[in-house]
């Protein structure tokens, strides 16, 4: 009798153990939110001094990436900052990524042609649209 007494017991500590870690589990580490996707919607979110923070980071990490100065770097962050809020005011770009959309402002900037930069322009949309319409 005491033997069962003592199963009986354990098993009802074991079970008590179990559901109060199970419900730990579930409620002290929620599930975490997808990172944010870098696109016009993620830029147009953000105030104007978290935009110049993010070029001159952006700026000062290809620096330290490739060990020397590259072309974006050439550019004031205001003027990129200018051309991706400009960018983005176009509807049609807003799923382009920040990255991309750098490349553009730096081509433009550059003085690249308006054909070839339409050209691009139209590569990036087709490359950034929704693949599923609800």
């Amino acid at each position: 009798m005491k033997k069962l007494l003592a199963l009986t017991f354990a098993l009802l500590l074991c079970t008590t153990s179990f559901a109060v870690a199970q419900h730990h589990s579930n409620t002290s580490h929620p599930a975490e939110a997808p990172p944010p996707i870098h696109n016009g919607l993620w830029w147009q979110s953000k105030s104007t001094t978290f935009r110049d923070g993010f070029v001159t980071g952006y700026k000062s990490g290809t620096l330290h990436t490739a060990g020397h100065a590259i072309d974006i770097n050439q550019f004031p962050a205001i003027e990129l900052i200018d051309g991706l809020d400009s960018f983005y005011k176009d509807f049609r770009n807003r799923n382009i990524l920040v990255d991309d959309a750098l490349n553009y402002v730096q081509d433009q900037l550059r003085g690249i042609p308006d054909e070839k930069l339409n050209a691009e322009l139209l590569k990036m949309r087709a490359a950034a649209a929704p693949t599923a319409v609800e």
